[in-house]
């Protein structure tokens, strides 16, 4: 749990670094469904490949982080306001 949420805050800084004033919870959305994607072919298919996990874990844990990802990255989104000077 605790990696999980440094990994989150990791993304955080990652989001506003990229992002600043065109965030939101469209940009949350997408930032988050290309982190789940990444996670995708980091994690996912290595397991597969080095683990041998079998294919229907495989396509479960694919879309388990696709999701859980692009919600993380969706409530990003719409938690981060960038500071507006002035």
């Amino acid at each position: 749990m605790l990696t999980t949420l440094l990994a989150i805050a990791v993304l955080c800084i990652i989001y506003t670094q990229t992002l600043g004033v065109n965030a939101g919870w469209a940009a949350g959305t997408r930032f988050g469904a290309l982190v789940g994607t990444f996670m995708v072919f980091a994690h996912v298919a290595h397991n597969y490949v080095n683990l041998n996990i079998g294919p229907k874990l495989a396509i479960e844990m694919a879309i388990a982080d696709l999701l859980q990802w692009t919600i993380v990255g969706l409530i990003i989104g719409v938690i981060y306001r960038p500071v507006t000077s002035g």
